[in-house]
């Protein structure tokens, strides 16, 4: 059955149906939260009230746009104002692949799982490039989010954001300079 037809029913009256929706695409949508708020909230609960608000807005989707990039504009909104309300320092880091040679060489090094030494290096690393993520401003934290550590093209994070892919990718290099600052800039701090 297509999202299309369910919506249909579920609006029609048919609100058991919804559970096909939940069922759907309810790995993405705690994934994206988990990427935005961390260990530190309780991302169940803020996804179960992500699909509350999808649910309540289901007669105002009118089937203009994808309805997974309708939804998932939603969960970012919602992950950006609750990180913003709690403040959370930690942005958890999964990241996927990568076209980026620089990032590769992170990512490799992060995933390496050779002795204690190194693991106690990465566990460092992780935890400085959690720390430098979350001080991003959010639309930089929300393509760095959505690129690299939940790896959708271009094309879906502009319609996700409601922004061109020009824009995209442009946030996207400025983000990843700002990172890299705030990395360069954090381990000169801790060389004095």
């Amino acid at each position: 059955m297509q999202d299309r037809e369910i919506i249909e029913q579920i609006i029609h009256g048919d609100t058991d149906k919804y559970r096909l929706i939940i069922d759907k695409y309810k790995n993405k949508v705690f994934g994206i939260i988990y990427s935005f708020c961390g260990q530190t909230c309780d991302c169940e609960d803020i996804a179960q009230n992500v699909f509350i608000k999808i649910f309540k807005a289901l007669p105002k989707f009118k089937f203009e746009s994808e309805f997974s990039t309708w939804i998932y504009r939603i969960v970012i909104n919602e992950a950006i104002t609750i990180s913003k309300k709690n403040k959370y320092d930690i942005v958890p880091l999964e990241v996927n692949s990568s076209e980026d040679e620089e990032q590769s060489n992170i990512i490799d090094f992060l995933k390496s799982e050779d002795n204690t030494e190194e693991s106690l290096i990465r566990e460092e690393l992780n935890k400085n490039l959690h720390k430098a993520i979350s001080q991003l401003k959010d639309n930089y934290r929300a393509v760095i989010t959505l690129r690299d550590i939940e790896d959708y093209s271009y094309e879906e994070i502009a319609k996700m954001l409601n922004v061109s892919t020009d824009n995209v990718k442009i946030w996207l290099f400025r983000a990843r300079a700002k990172l890299k600052e705030i990395l360069l800039k954090e381990d000169n701090n801790h060389e004095m």
